[in-house]
């Protein structure tokens, strides 16, 4: 007779090969189309971006199917290029802008 200890697990091993595939199917399965902006908050964006003293914003940018939120100052503001550009040096489109607040 021998110990069924670890071959009782063994088929469930195999899966573990199938986890990326898995994650990234839940991943596409979160992702979320872009919220319009009305009319009142690309001019709040506007007046904001307008106004801009140095201060810290909450940026809430619109990136591969999700919402993501963060605090961060601005380099610059480049109008004609149509983005802004981080300390970090990352950039953001304004396409991508979905909602700034002063902090």
């Amino acid at each position: 007779m021998s110990d069924r200890g670890m071959k009782k697990w063994a088929p469930y091993k195999s899966l573990v090969e199938h986890d990326p595939a898995i994650n990234k199917l839940k991943k596409d399965k979160e992702k979320i189309e872009k919220p319009r902006i009305s009319n009142e908050e690309a001019e709040e964006i506007n007046e904001i971006l307008q106004s801009y003293g140095g201060e810290t914003l909450l940026i809430t940018v619109y990136k591969s199917g999700e919402l993501v939120t963060f605090e961060s100052a601005l380099k610059k503001i480049d109008p004609i290029e149509h983005k802004l550009i981080l300390p970090s040096r990352k950039t953001i489109s304004f396409k991508d802008l979905v909602r700034i607040k002063r902090v």
